[in-house]
Order: structure tokens, then C-alpha cells, then sequence
């Protein structure tokens, strides 16, 4: 699949803002905190590899990853 630098970082970044908002509203995560975990996490590294794919993923799908990843 060919997508632009912009497409890519606007899915990128609509992913970001699921997940921040999953772990808010789950984790009772301030909306600094879930940043810090989000950015902070080996899944934003895949997920910032066009390679892995992970971007083509659902955010229900990524946020299964992170919190296996927090645990």
C-alpha cells in the first residue's frame, strides 16, 4: 500500500489520540500520564515503523499491545 508521509503520520497520530483516550478513560490516566505512556512505549516505536504495519491496525488491536506491554 503507497500513502504519503502526511496520510501515515495522520493515522499515526489518530492512534496516538485512541489510545491516549483508552487509557484515560480505563486506567484513570491523566491525559499528561497517557502521553508519557504512549510515547514513551515500544508499541509507538512499531507503531512509527511503516514496515511493521501496526498503523493498519485497529486501535482496539494497538491497545491490546500496549497494556500486554505495561503489564
Amino acid at each position: 500500500m503507497n500513502i504519503t508521509q502526511e496520510q501515515f503520520q495522520f493515522i499515526v497520530n489518530s492512534d496516538v489520540e485512541q489510545l491516549v483516550c483508552r487509557l484515560q478513560e480505563d486506567k484513570g490516566m491523566s491525559i499528561s500520564d497517557a502521553f508519557g505512556r504512549v510515547y514513551n512505549s515500544e508499541i509507538y516505536k512499531k507503531l512509527l515503523n511503516v514496515n511493521t504495519g501496526l498503523y493498519l491496525q485497529s486501535s482496539d488491536y494497538i491497545y491490546d499491545y500496549l497494556c500486554e506491554e505495561v503489564r
